[in-house]
């Protein structure tokens, strides 16, 4: 369209994700005096009860590369030591890296051309997460104000997610809901307690899972110690029952 007010890079960042056993290490995130790159590594519970120390901030060229490297978690571990010693005795469940896409800019670039109908919203980076929904409100108001009708649906089904975090009872933990259906108390993965009741929910929901990673997302089946080892055989045979005919 034109325009060149910012560069987008790829900035890859790795995490270790820390057993279970070791959420009791601390109680609220630990984070370093951020630098002029990055806020730093840091050291943070989980919603699931796990431990993240992370993330990395490395620039680099390839948008592909969501690999994590051993120069990565080498300086993770070096700084988790630095942060919080007693971490280092802990399990390490999985590693993972996913890229921001940073910019030359500090902060987020959003910047409308009303005379195009256009609105950029470009280097968010790890902040958009919490900062999404005023994000979308911003940029819908600057989409009003280039002219664009902002119509309700009269009809609007929004999609929710279900609460997969430890700050409520699980299904497993809910008679009321085995009462329903005993599936939920049937559970699968054992690592993080996914009962069968809620592998069926995720199958046939709105938008429903269609691969292993996707029953990931919804559930958190996978997540846990053995990485799948002894739920993937079962995962697989659901979603294979699932498919249409």
């Amino acid at each position: 369209l034109g325009h060149h007010e910012f560069t987008i890079t790829p900035r890859r960042g790795e995490l270790i994700v820390y057993d279970k056993f070791s959420r009791s290490l601390i109680n609220h995130i630990i984070l370093p005096v951020p630098n002029k790159i990055t806020k730093g590594v840091l050291i943070s519970p989980t919603v699931y009860g796990n431990l993240l120390l992370g993330p990395t901030a490395e620039d680099l060229t390839d948008k592909t590369n969501t690999a994590t490297s051993e120069a990565g978690l080498q300086l993770l571990l070096e700084k988790g030591r630095e942060i919080l010693p007693d971490l280092m005795q802990e399990e390490i469940t999985a590693t993972y890296a996913g890229l921001r896409a940073a910019t030359e800019h500090k902060d987020y670039q959003i910047r409308s051309h009303p005379e195009q109908g256009y609105v950029c919203v470009g280097g968010i980076r790890s902040t958009g997460v919490s900062g999404a929904m005023g994000i979308a409100v911003y940029v819908a108001e600057l989409l009003a104000e280039a002219g664009l009708a902002l119509n309700a649906k009269p009809i609007f089904q929004p999609v929710y997610m279900p609460n997969i975090g430890e700050a409520t009872p699980r299904p497993y933990q809910r008679p009321d809901l085995i009462a329903q259906n005993p599936d939920y108390g049937r559970i699968v993965c054992h690592c993080e307690k996914v009962t069968r009741g809620e592998i069926e929910d995720a199958l046939h929901s709105v938008i429903p899972a269609q691969t292993l990673d996707g029953l990931r997302r919804r559930t958190r089946a996978l997540q846990g110690r053995c990485q799948g080892f002894n739920c993937q055989a079962e995962l697989v045979a659901a979603l294979d029952e699932a498919k249409p005919d």
